[in-house]
């Protein structure tokens, strides 16, 4: 049975190079999912309007933000749809389709990883989205495959990637989420006090969010962030509950816990993927030296582990903050025209 089907788009602004499309994904997998967030997903693409066989980029975005909000109309500037397709006239893109992934879920996103307590955004990708785009005019070549992503994003790039890179051959990489004792320490601290306050249950904190009542604190995008990511790297069971990795009366780590999440840090997980990441064809990893979450100490991290185990990869560190990633998407596009020139 197909679970999808492609829909015409309305826009509000001229695209020369690409006709638009979505691609909607009627996953099975995703379908009750503990937090009764939508299966049905409408994934935009950018189709180019030469024949093909086409090189794929699956873009991913970044936490509390989706791939799919990139096709917005912007104010007295223009949207990343729009500079791709200028950067394309100009040579400085490849024509190729772009996936713009929709994966938004009530905790804001699902960092592209199985969760029982948020859904497997892991498996609707590589068994729903990616067999789906078969249905286009696609290379079949990894080396013509390339996920990419800017925080969570480039987080989901580096695991997707050092996973399957007989799917993606190409990964780039910005500010991505790594090095979980600098770049999300914080939030898990601020956060605290709330955990302890109800009742350390991942169930209860979902409440107040869904309720309205967690968005109205100051800091609501750290606790957001600090739940978030508690309910992908650490769940408790299939109700949608997750532990919490520090200990709201001492604030120690709780070891056990922690571990869970070093798991799933890159710094730590890429080191046991190296046979999978020396597969790739190409690996470009960008990050501000003023990262407002310390992100570039794990990029840091993560090119001299690669560097040590001559693995090849382009690393790039640019004057800037992680509010400046959206700036770096050209940069990426120019690197994969080295590998896709027309």
């Amino acid at each position: 049975m197909k679970h999808f089907e492609t829909l015409s788009n309305l826009r509000a602004y001229e695209v020369h190079n690409f006709q638009i499309e979505t691609l909607q994904i009627r996953s099975e997998v995703l379908k009750n999912n503990p937090l009764n967030d939508s299966a049905v997903r409408f994934n935009p693409l950018l189709l180019p309007k030469n024949n093909g066989p086409w090189p794929v980029v699956l873009v991913l975005g970044g936490f509390s933000g989706n791939a799919p909000f990139y096709f917005n109309p912007k104010f007295n500037e223009q949207n990343t749809i729009q500079v791709i397709d200028q950067a394309c006239t100009r040579g400085e893109a490849p024509e190729a389709l772009y996936v713009f992934v929709d994966a938004l879920t009530t905790w804001g996103g699902s960092q592209f990883l199985n969760s029982s307590a948020v859904g497997n955004y892991e498996d609707y990708i590589m068994t729903e989205l990616v067999p789906a785009l078969s249905h286009y005019s696609v290379s079949k070549n990894p080396a013509d495959w390339c996920v990419m992503g800017g925080s969570s994003g480039g987080y989901g790039a580096l695991h997707l990637s050092s996973k399957y890179p007989d799917v993606f051959g190409l990964c780039a990489a910005i500010a991505p989420d790594s090095f979980f004792d600098a770049s999300i320490i914080n939030d898990l601290y601020q956060a605290l006090p709330v955990w302890e306050k109800y009742g350390q249950s991942g169930l209860r904190v979902l409440e107040e969010l869904r309720s309205g009542k967690l968005t109205k604190f100051r800091n609501w995008h750290s606790l957001l962030n600090a739940f978030g990511m508690s309910a992908c790297y650490s769940p408790k069971g299939s109700s949608g509950d997750f532990h919490y990795p520090l200990d709201p009366r001492t604030g120690n780590k709780n070891i056990e816990i922690w571990q869970q999440w070093l798991e799933k840090d890159p710094v730590h997980f890429l080191s046991k993927r190296l046979t999978e990441v020396r597969k790739l064809d190409g690996l470009y990893l960008d990050v501000g030296t003023k990262d407002n979450f310390h992100l570039q100490y794990g990029a840091r991290q993560i090119s001299n582990l690669l560097k040590e185990n001559s693995v090849p990869h382009d690393y790039v560190e640019f004057d800037g903050n992680h509010f400046d990633i959206g700036d770096r998407r050209p940069e990426v596009w120019k690197w994969l025209t080295t590998f896709w020139r027309k």
